[in-house]
């Protein structure tokens, strides 16, 4: 097979600087050229791009002016900056430009998400009551009814802009993470809480949810991390699982919110072995299904973080699902997986362009 270009799109050229230097350096054996780019670095009047190839004899990235290349990886994570707001029609330009392939054209909002997965008779029974926000009397009524709720926004990850809160005796509790460290702020009246809700609201569309009990038997956080990707057949596998687990105290388990990695095994066998088979079932359910169920609403996607809650009472509930993972929790618990998840990018590239190959026509998303 001829070789070909695959270009990692970035807002910032030493974003994951690790993850795609260790791809590019496994490149040469699927005869696969790497480049790395920003998105506001394309001309628009010749549609050259200035960024840097990975130079295989030096073993460094090297500046560079290159074409558009045929298939682009897209691990572009958007902030509220200006940037991110310029660089956003770029990149949804190239999905649409008939010359690239993008690995996984990603997801959208949460909600859309939700709605998605809700129509599925099997995959709803995972998904927590979820309600789109509309004023912040949906918010108190959620409180006085269960006396915990979450507010997630629509957009983000990493645990970023997740709100838990508490009725308590004499106020409201609200407990958010601003990087590892967590704070919380007191709310005297409802009607303090209310205009607070509604300047939230005014800023961002959030999803209201219950305040589940997912906590290990110690009273720490944790959850469940699956790593779904297309392997080089183009087919859907679970690459790996293992457990975050976030500090005593806390109410999220993401590593950036001071969550640690943990061997999935070293907590599977600590259950019973009743739980065991319903955990191992379950799983394999939500990973079996949960990928096809979404391409079929989301064409075309390339891998999937999938963040699993396991609740006191054994059920088991899907908190989030990310197209754009890391792979850290999979790495730092499984490290003979290293050179399959570096090279996973690489082997569906290969696959993408066997497939356009086949068709005998130049690659079109």
């Amino acid at each position: 097979m001829d070789s070909t270009t695959l270009g990692f799109l970035t807002l910032n050229l030493n974003h994951e600087n690790k993850y795609v230097t260790e791809i590019a350096k496994r490149s040469l054996h699927y005869k696969i050229e790497c480049v790395r780019f920003e998105p506001t670095s394309i001309s628009p009047a010749n549609l050259e791009v200035k960024g840097e190839h990975y130079d295989h004899s030096a073993k460094e990235w090297m500046s560079s002016v290159f074409s558009i290349p045929p298939f682009i990886y897209d691990r572009c994570f958007y902030q509220k900056n200006q940037l991110s707001q310029k660089s956003k029609p770029i990149v949804e330009w190239l999905k649409n430009y008939h010359k690239t392939t993008f690995l996984g054209q990603g997801l959208p909002d949460k909600w859309k998400i939700h709605k998605a997965l809700q129509k599925d008779s099997i995959l709803s029974c995972y998904l927590p009551q979820t309600i789109l926000v509309k004023d912040s009397v949906q918010i108190q009524q959620q409180l006085a009814a269960q006396g915990a709720c979450l507010l997630k926004p629509i957009n983000g990850s990493k645990g970023l802009g997740i709100f838990a809160v508490k009725l308590e005796k004499k106020f409201i509790l609200l407990t958010y993470h601003i990087g590892r460290d967590k704070q919380n702020r007191k709310f005297p009246s409802l009607q303090e809480f209310g205009d607070w809700c509604q300047k939230l609201l005014q800023q961002n569309d959030y999803l209201l949810q219950p305040f589940l009990s997912l906590q290990d038997t110690q009273g720490y956080p944790f959850d469940i991390r699956l790593l779904l990707q297309k392997n080089e057949e183009g087919n859907w596998c679970l690459r790996g699982k293992g457990i975050r687990k976030g500090y005593y105290g806390s109410f999220l388990s993401n590593l950036n919110t001071g969550g640690e990695s943990l061997i999935f095994e070293d907590w599977f066998n600590s259950l019973t072995a009743h739980n065991q088979v319903l955990v191992n079932d379950e799983l394999k359910t939500i990973s079996d299904r949960l990928p096809t169920i979404l391409e079929g609403n989301f064409p075309n996607l390339f891998e999937l973080g999938v963040d699993i809650g396991f609740a006191k009472d054994g059920s088991l509930w899907i908190l989030d699902i990310n197209s754009k993972p890391g792979r850290k929790v999979i790495l730092q618990t499984k490290p003979n997986l290293e050179d399959t998840l570096y090279e996973a990018p690489l082997t569906y590239c290969r696959f993408l362009k066997k497939q356009s190959s086949l068709k005998g026509v130049e690659p079109i998303e």
